[in-house]
């Protein structure tokens, strides 16, 4: 009976969750990286953690084989994250809190791998000058545009 009953509030929340957050269908735009072209659609995959499910994206780009799974969690007083993975191979976060819309490290809560072996992917100075890329509020739609530009820099050398 218990599972039973976590399963149905597992649904529940990944329905109310969704339709609260599925606005973005398809998002399209040039990212001005050699990754090219993106295109950020909407997933019916969610990602649970904590018995809470998270609407995913899936994002592709023109130049690259890779498809990024990309998950919205909103936060208090306006602060969120989006979490972008790849595979087993890349994960980051861009988080806005009190000092803007950046990139960070995943948060260990969320975080399916070790922080060392995330950073081996990475450009650190790239990542360096991310952390901040905006102070001002945006809607979902922008952020995730915001992202789609600049994650690939992350990857480039």
């Amino acid at each position: 009976m218990k599972r039973v009953t976590f399963l149905l509030a597992l649904v529940l929340t990944s329905i109310v969750t969704m339709g609260s957050y599925s606005s973005v269908n398809l998002l399209e735009g040039e990212s001005n990286t050699t990754f090219g072209k993106y295109s950020i659609t909407a997933s019916d995959q969610v990602v649970v953690i904590d018995n809470v499910a998270y609407q995913t994206w899936k994002m592709k780009y023109e130049n690259s084989s890779e498809e990024y799974c990309v998950f919205y969690a909103p936060g208090i007083d306006g602060q969120c994250c989006f979490i972008v993975r790849c595979g087993g191979e890349f994960e980051v976060q861009y988080s806005k809190d009190q000092n803007g819309f950046g990139v960070r490290m995943v948060d260990p809560e969320k975080r399916t791998m070790k922080k060392k072996e995330a950073m081996k992917s990475i450009n650190f100075e790239k990542f360096s000058k991310q952390m901040v890329l905006t102070t001002k509020n945006k809607t979902v739609e922008e952020y995730l545009g915001l992202l789609a530009c600049y994650m690939p820099q992350l990857l480039e050398s």
